[in-house]
């Protein structure tokens, strides 16, 4: 079997009964100066986005959230369709457009946080992209795994002449301790499986605790075309 062909069929199933979460690995704060509520406002989010028969999950949308960091640049490169200055962004499933008003730094000139202010998506130019946030999130702990081996046959001397132990990958597996996720999984059990959007597939791993939750990346969206 030929692994990006099994990773092909997982994501055919997982498609069909992992329901939608919002997950931010490397997280950058944004305020929202003009957020048009009092408090935080419900936000209903399909559990599949394509068959909304399947029912909905509630999180909180607040004047302060968290996005990828690298949904954010000061200098965009050439096609950058994500927030930068003078190319607002979509929040997804909110209905807003943000733009960025001002950026925070540290004293090593690191970017800390945004200010941006919103309107409605149907109030003006549809942005180049919608993202995904998280607000009043959980702090989890992420596994992103990758191959084991970095070529298709470790054991075939021909392609891998110092042994199968020299082929191991030493990026196969990434812990992010501090991810962020929505609300929505606080009750997620050992191997009750996501899709986070934009991430891909997460099981929950059974080293979860009441206070921490671990997932693990089953398989990403996409398949990587440099992959072996």
């Amino acid at each position: 079997m030929e692994p990006h062909l099994l990773e092909a069929c997982v994501r055919d199933v997982l498609n069909d009964t992992a329901p939608r979460a919002m997950a931010v690995l490397e997280p950058l704060q944004v305020t929202i100066t003009n957020f048009p509520a009092v408090k935080s406002l419900d936000i209903q989010v399909p559990n599949f986005p394509a068959d909304e028969t399947k029912g909905f999950h509630q999180v909180p949308f607040g004047s302060i959230v968290f996005i990828e960091r690298t949904d954010f640049k000061e200098e965009p490169e050439p096609g950058y369709k994500r927030l930068a200055w003078g190319q607002p962004a979509g929040l997804r499933h909110t209905g807003y457009v943000i733009e960025l008003q001002h950026v925070i730094k540290g004293p090593s000139g690191c970017v800390e946080s945004l200010e941006v202010t919103c309107r409605r998506a149907d109030a003006g130019e549809k942005p180049k992209a919608f993202i995904h946030w998280v607000s009043q999130p959980l702090t989890c702990e992420i596994r992103l795994y990758e191959r084991l081996f970095q070529h298709k046959n470790p054991e075939d001397p021909a392609e891998v002449p110092g042994g199968f132990l020299s082929d191991l990958n030493p990026a196969s597996l990434q812990v992010v301790e501090a991810a962020l996720v929505d609300c929505s999984v606080a009750l997620a059990k050992p191997f009750d499986k996501f899709q986070f959007e934009r991430l891909g597939y997460f099981s929950v791993d059974p080293d979860s605790s009441q206070g921490q939750l671990v997932f693990n990346r089953t398989v990403t969206l996409r398949e990587d075309p440099g992959k072996v």
